[in-house]
């Protein structure tokens, strides 16, 4: 056991194991093999109350059960704390065949340790006279965090292996998270960006010597990550340039609008008033070239994770003073996953449409793709052709459900431009067929709620909002010409003619995935209680139906209604509504998920369990 400044320790172990003190009682970070229990007496340590974990890997936790039976509570990282508490969980399902996934998680423990806290990014850990910031790190894991405390007039990381001493990786191979990839390495740059401005005077890795000089070693570390990107940008997931995501600055399209550069994850666009003040249309993850590794991950559990991107640059080159607006074009996670954070730190206000609002507000109701579990708080909602100002500047917000059902688009008069944000509704169709030079298009995925006339909204929005310049959420922004709306409009019509041919009638049923939906689709409730279903219908049939619907799963349930039943006209909406209690005596079980089914009957005739929610019953 050495010590590093007064009440600071380190313990050389499978990891560096780090104690930090306050009289007879000590935090942990990382543990090792729990060896560190036999040192501590030498240092006056008689009692653990935590062990932080900078991330999941064995060597750095394998022997936490020692921690345990000493009393010791556990805190893992937010993004990793499945790879601690259910660790069997994912053994039991881990790919073994056809298996493309590089990321290290093959390196979890074997049990499941119970975490008592799960540390989140950009929040603080209090224990004793010390406050420790969370700063997110991923690189050599997707999860890994670093922890910053002030201590005897120091700034000390603990940065787990995002670094090692000289300006080295700890770990090449760790870079590696799709197959054949190195985009571990795109963010390990960006993390240590991050860390460069926090003015540390002593880095505590997790293996190697203390990193003595933390501003050299960044320094060093980023020239060679740059000549890896050099030699294997493809592998990196950089664009041109020689230049990491993060590194790329915001372009100005015009005075007051400036534009996040399809760089990012998703466009995200900021205008900016003359009295400093900022609205954001979106705010996405920083990078585009890891969305498949964010987005798509291959782990059960993993979920996307947001960390701050170009708010420096706002202040320092824009002269921003006030985040004050974020605006929501639609639901999905790769162009929403900043807005918390943007409310947490800066108290931004997210706007967006109402059929917006009410998925990102409570994202467990819904079973629809590319949403977020984290919920965002909407301070205003606009209901659909809604005008407003803001710092001078005159929107309209218009229902746009193009690529997905809960979309909106974001009409703006912009330094004496009409200016569509367009979300990913509406393209030039060469985005995605590049010999089509002059058509334009509205974008579809089935999967994420579509009838014909919605895209026959995006159609006659389009043309009567007339916009002179398209801002999309991805790719570049476009200037429209006056063919481009005849054009669009074409589109969405020989796009109808082509699938009603496709399908036998009734064809809109062909394309409505969603005309029945069972409400909410995720539902945690403790033995005894009730939960009320709502059974929302959409008349796709062509014709006026009659629908009648009754709830059915494996539980002893008792519902009622048992049976209802509902007349709509074509192209009509309706709800039954369903009360459903949960008997005393249910089995609890955190993690098991029970599949409740609404069978639904269309005039007499049976469609059987058509739609479906997740009960989880636990005390």
């Amino acid at each position: 056991m050495n010590e590093i400044a007064p009440n600071l320790y380190v313990f050389d172990d499978t990891c560096n194991v780090y104690v930090l003190r306050d009289g007879n009682r000590a935090i942990l970070i990382d543990c090792g093999s729990g060896t560190i229990v036999d040192q501590l007496p030498q240092v006056g340590v008689a009692q653990v109350d935590w062990v932080l974990f900078t991330h999941h890997h064995r060597d750095q936790c394998f022997g936490a059960n020692r921690l345990l039976q000493q009393g010791a509570r556990l805190a893992a990282p937010q993004h990793e704390r499945h790879l601690f508490d259910r660790a069997h969980d994912y053994w039991q399902q881990k790919r073994i065949f056809d298996n493309y996934n590089d990321r290290s998680t093959f390196f979890t423990i074997g049990e499941d340790l119970p975490i008592a806290k799960a540390l989140e990014d950009y929040e603080r850990f209090e224990w004793g006279p010390y406050s420790l910031f969370i700063l997110p790190t991923p690189g050599h894991t997707h999860g890994s965090i670093t922890l910053i405390v002030n201590l005897n007039d120091q700034t000390f990381a603990f940065t787990g292996d995002l670094m090692h001493d000289d300006g080295k990786l700890y770990q090449l191979h760790a870079m590696e998270y799709e197959y054949g990839d190195l985009i571990g390495a795109t963010l390990t740059a960006q993390s240590i960006s991050a860390l460069r401005k926090k003015n540390v005077s002593l880095a505590l890795p997790s293996h190697g010597p203390l990193i003595e000089s933390p501003d050299d070693c960044i320094d060093r570390l980023d020239e060679r990550l740059h000549a890896l990107l050099d030699l294997m940008r493809d592998r990196v997931g950089a664009p041109p340039g020689n230049r990491f995501p993060h590194e790329i600055q915001l372009e100005q399209i015009s005075p007051h609008l400036l534009w996040g550069t399809e760089h990012t994850c998703s466009n995200f666009y900021v205008i900016k008033s003359d009295s400093g003040k900022a609205l954001f249309i979106d705010y996405p993850y920083f990078s585009r070239g890891i969305f498949l590794t964010s987005l798509h991950s291959p782990e059960p559990f993993s979920q996307l994770r947001f960390t701050e991107h170009h708010l420096d640059e706002l202040y320092e080159r824009w002269g921003i003073r006030k985040f004050d607006v974020v605006i929501a074009t639609h639901i999905h996670d790769d162009h929403v996953c900043g807005i918390p954070y943007l409310q947490k730190h800066h108290g931004t206000k997210c706007w967006t449409l109402d059929d917006v609002a009410k998925v990102i507000e409570a994202p467990e109701r819904w079973n629809t793709p590319c949403i977020m579990q984290p919920p965002v708080r909407v301070d205003r909602r606009f209901q659909d052709g809604e005008r407003f100002e803001w710092e001078g500047i005159l929107f309209e917000i218009v229902f746009y459900p193009g690529q997905t059902e809960f979309h909106a688009a974001i009409a703006a008069d912009i330094d004496g431009r009409r200016v569509l944000f367009s979300g990913d509704s509406s393209y030039p169709l060469k985005r995605y067929l590049p010999e089509k030079e002059k058509e334009w298009m509205v974008n579809s995925v089935l999967r994420n709620s579509l009838t014909f006339s919605m895209h026959r909204k995006c159609a006659d929005e389009f043309e009567r909002l007339h916009p002179d310049l398209l801002c999309p959420g991805h790719g570049p922004y476009y200037e429209i010409p006056e063919e481009a709306f005849q054009s669009h409009r074409e589109y969405v019509e020989s796009k109808e003619a082509v699938w009603r041919d496709l399908l036998p009638p009734p064809e809109e049923l062909g394309v409505d995935l969603f005309w029945a939906r069972l409400l909410p689709y995720q539902s945690r409730v403790s033995p005894g209680s009730e939960v009320e279903y709502t059974l929302e219908l959409r008349n796709s049939f062509g014709k006026e139906t009659t629908f009648s619907a009754h709830l059915s799963t494996t539980l002893p349930i008792a519902t009622h209604p048992e049976q209802d039943q509902i007349r709509l006209a074509p192209g009509a909406t309706g709800e039954l509504t369903f009360n459903t209690h949960i008997p005393a005596n249910a089995s609890s079980h955190s993690s098991c998920r029970h599949l409740v089914t609404a069978h639904v009957v269309v005039d007499g005739r049976s469609h059987g369990p058509i739609t479906e929610a997740l009960l989880v019953v636990s005390d």
